[in-house]
């Protein structure tokens, strides 16, 4: 039992050190920090994408509604 033991001893000591609360504290922001990071770059491209819709949107209706203000005047 003493040698398994001894054998043991640095496993055993690794694992507090992981399982130490502030370790874990550690752990858990750092995945939240990620998280929220891959959450925000997400959001970004969506609002850049929304963006580009819109204003190829506008561009669109401003052209169309100049196409209609020319024909008016051209009847």
């Amino acid at each position: 039992m003493f040698e398994i033991r001894s054998r043991m001893s640095s496993d055993i000591n690794d694992l507090r050190k992981h399982l130490e609360s502030q370790v874990v504290v550690e752990q858990v922001k750092q995945t939240v920090r990620q998280r929220l990071s891959r959450a925000a770059d997400r959001g970004k491209a969506n609002l850049q994408a929304k963006q580009q819709d819109l204003a190829y949107s506008v561009k669109r209706s401003v052209s169309l509604a100049r196409r209609k203000i020319s024909n008016t005047r051209g009847d």
